[in-house]
């Protein structure tokens, strides 16, 4: 075996269990501590077992100093005791394979074991470059005292060389490793983030209805209090589910049962009729068929709305507003279709409709018609935006039929 053979399959022992053990690390994401620890302590015993058992030469002779690796890491990685198991396992090794004392060889690793405290406490101000170099040196000092047989200043030269890839291989997984936490960590919070908007987009379509009626509920007007404190009723029902929700920071759930999609507009218009009639906006629909969904009423109620919404803003102070609905059918799905004439949407802005965030109101979140798609899918349905910029916008739900 030449030199560079010898020294490839060195590296490569001492790595690969490492490169394995980076590698969990990385696929498990949220891993413990403990578990860490776990993995990094086999991956390091791996490694000194692969160095003595499968063994190697330079020149013919045994390496007898890249074992010290492994406690090189250990120490480096603050892991004391695997360093101690390690430190035994190369001390019962040396015995066997080198004419050093035995007393000589605990003498040698009780002092790596006093460099290292002296590092940890700040006694000693040294990098783990020096580190290692200094455990590499007193072992290579022992060995010439002890007048091994193995031509160790060679041995060193390796075992330096190896040992500094493989510390440089290491900081720079633990760096990367690093970053992909920090990652995960930002992505979190945007999840989180994303969901406490949510909140107050959605939250805020419920109180702002029953502000309105309100303020217009006369309480000695009978009829008024009849009429209105239900839908008051039936708002504040909406909030406190939406609250419920997004307390979990989870996919939206579904509470699904049978619906009647007529009785469903209906019902989720009636609260908007205050709001249209002080925009002079015409409302144009004529539900008469039942048809029947399997489907969440107050998630879907929840679209009906926000779509109304968006098309209120959409025209604006603009004379003779309309929204128009309308119901069709086919063998297997039920359309709602919203029509206005707003301001449309150009075709930059509907490319990025469904983005989280992206808005074009100045008071707006950009998340209601993202959360819209979100609960329309959940449904096994789709929406579609059919739009010219100033000719009004179409929005166009399917949902499958109840079977």
């Amino acid at each position: 075996m030449n030199g560079l053979d010898s020294f490839l399959l060195s590296f490569i022992f001492i790595t690969f269990p490492l490169l394995l053990y980076l590698f969990y690390v990385a696929h498990s994401k949220n891993i413990e501590k403990k578990e860490n620890d776990l993995f990094l302590g086999l991956a390091l015993f791996s490694s000194i077992y692969l160095l003595i058992k499968l063994g190697f030469n330079y020149i013919g002779e045994k390496n007898i100093l890249l074992i010290n690796i492994p406690i090189i890491i250990a120490y480096i990685k603050n892991r004391k005791i695997e360093a101690i198991l390690l430190s035994m396992i190369a001390i019962f090794y040396y015995i066997d394979s080198t004419s050093q004392l035995w007393i000589l060889l605990i003498v040698e690793y009780i002092i790596y074991w006093t460099i290292y405290l002296l590092k940890e406490k700040n006694i000693i101000k040294i990098n783990d470059y020096v580190f290692g170099s200094i455990v590499l040196s007193l072992k290579l000092i022992m060995c010439l005292i002890s007048n091994s047989s193995v031509n160790v200043v060679n041995n060193f030269i390796i075992s330096y060389i190896i040992m500094c890839f493989v510390i440089m291989f290491l900081k720079k997984g633990d760096d990367i490793l690093k970053y992909h936490m920090t990652f995960k960590e930002l992505e979190n919070e945007k999840q989180i983030r994303l969901s406490l908007f949510k909140i107050t987009h959605e939250i805020k379509n419920p109180l702002a209805v029953c502000k309105g009626y309100l303020d217009m509920l006369n309480t000695s007007n009978k009829e008024q209090c009849i009429r209105y404190i239900p839908i008051i009723k039936e708002e504040i029902d909406r909030t406190l589910l939406l609250l419920k929700d997004f307390l979990s920071v989870s996919k939206i759930k579904l509470d699904i049962d049978i619906l009647d999609v007529t009785l469903l507009l209906e019902e989720s218009l009636e609260s908007l009729k205050t709001l249209l009639k002080e925009k002079g906006i015409a409302l144009e629909f004529n539900f008469e068929d039942e048809i029947y969904i399997n489907g969440d009423y107050n998630r879907l109620s929840q679209v009906i709305i926000n779509i109304i919404k968006n098309s209120i803003e959409a025209i604006g102070d603009k004379k003779e507003g309309k929204i128009t609905i309308k119901i069709e059918t086919d063998n297997k799905y039920v359309a709602i279709l919203f029509i206005d004439n707003g301001m449309g949407i150009s075709k930059e802005n509907l490319k990025r409709i469904k983005e989280p965030f992206f808005t074009t109101k100045p008071q707006g979140t950009g998340l209601g018609v993202s959360l819209s798609y979100e609960i329309i899918e959940a449904h096994h349905g789709t929406i579609n935006y059919e739009t010219e910029y100033g000719e009004g916008t179409k929005v166009t739900i399917k949902i499958p039929l109840m079977d």
